[in-house]
């Protein structure tokens, strides 16, 4: 997968998923309710889907999913990326990270360096982002790389906010 790069940030890489961080990966993000969109653990062979349609997502749309691993330490921490939005025609940011790195401003890194892919490299001319509207650190990751709210509505069976960036709004 030669168009799947990886990216290192300050402190972060964010670098292709390896079969051997699926048990990781899921520990930190899968296993946890409170880090999950539907506040319930994952089944595995939810997992396994989701991973492959991320993989793909590589292959078809020249974008998608970087594992994130803490360059100090290489511990797998999460997922960020980019991936298009089911049921929408928009190019959609998503990130989760387990728990322990909450509030180190690991999400804000992520964002940034996937950002800045889709519009540097792929081109994009808008990126969106689904919050949940409980989901205040999430917001406020988007409010720092400079997404704003456009409407609320319900996207995966939640009720949450899209939100929404052009090149220009990137705070790099």
């Amino acid at each position: 997968m030669s168009d799947y790069p990886d990216i290192d940030t300050d402190r972060l890489r964010l670098r292709q998923f390896r079969a051997e961080d699926l048990a990781a990966h899921r520990a930190v993000v899968d296993d946890d309710p409170a880090v999950t969109w539907a506040h319930q653990r994952r089944p595995l062979a939810a997992s396994l889907r989701s991973w492959a349609n991320r993989i793909d997502g590589w292959q078809r749309d020249g974008f998608g999913m970087w594992i994130v691993e803490v360059l100090a330490t290489g511990d797998v921490i999460g997922h960020c990326g980019l991936q298009r939005m089911e049921e929408q025609d928009e190019v959609e940011l998503g990130y989760y990270l387990g728990r322990a790195a909450w509030g180190q401003g690991y999400a804000t890194e992520a964002a940034r360096a996937c950002l800045a892919y889709g519009f540097d490299h792929c081109g994009l001319s808008s990126i969106v982002a689904v919050v949940r509207h409980e989901n205040t650190a999430s917001r406020h990751v988007l409010h720092k790389v400079g997404m704003r709210p456009e409407r609320d509505g319900t996207f995966y069976g939640a009720d949450a906010t899209l939100f929404r960036i052009t090149p220009g709004d990137l705070r790099r």
